[in-house]
């Protein structure tokens, strides 16, 4: 995006739309690009439209307005496009010491530099105050109790910058450790009623 063209190209397509987004998008593309049309990898709920008659934006196959941001990442400190959330419900990651989390339908999965793979077993999601928190025993002869807190508010990731809209309290077997959150596909009360798009600004 720069002063003249906003444009987005979804992943897994190959045109580009015009894009109408509103400012907490236009404000974590300012934040993450060092410069004007510099590519930023978001993530964001949109809503199609027919392309404009007029101005800049009718030469393109039609506009997408950007209704709700969900993450925004300088593009290669992260998977981006290449990133799967099938069958995810929420994925989080920390860092001092790094860790990573995998909300599954079924299964909590979490890796640390200790600990490369560890599965969990979960119970069902319990509501807090505008999140979820999740607690979960690990699998295999020593159990190691999981609760991991999602809460939904801003978020900054504290080495690359990535901005997101959940935060995350992780304790296991007593240990907390902090960072951020992301939906997968299988995220629990989205309520927007848009269509979740990721795309390359």
């Amino acid at each position: 995006m720069g002063p003249e063209v906003r444009t987005f190209k979804p992943c897994a397509e190959n045109a580009e739309f015009w894009a109408v987004p509103v400012k907490s998008i236009l404000d974590a593309y300012g934040a993450l690009a060092a410069e004007p049309y510099q590519p930023v990898f978001v993530e964001v709920d949109s809503e199609h439209e027919e392309p404009s008659r007029s101005g800049p934006g009718a030469r393109y196959p039609g506009q997408l307005r950007l209704v709700n941001l969900l993450r925004a990442e300088p593009m290669g400190e992260g998977l981006g496009c290449e990133e799967s959330l099938v069958d995810v419900t929420y994925r989080a990651s920390g860092h001092d010491p790094f860790w990573h989390v995998r909300v599954l339908s079924d299964r909590i999965m979490l890796a640390t530099p200790e600990i490369p793979s560890t599965i969990f077993s979960e119970a069902s999601p319990i509501p807090v105050d505008n999140g979820w928190r999740f607690e979960a025993e690990s699998d295999g002869p020593e159990t190691v109790s999981l609760k991991l807190e999602l809460i939904r508010a801003s978020c900054v990731d504290s080495v690359s910058g990535s901005l997101y809209t959940w935060t995350a309290s992780l304790d296991v077997g007593g240990v907390v450790r902090t960072g951020c959150a992301w939906e997968g596909d299988l995220a629990l009360d989205r309520g927007t009623g848009s269509t979740s798009l990721r795309i390359e600004s």
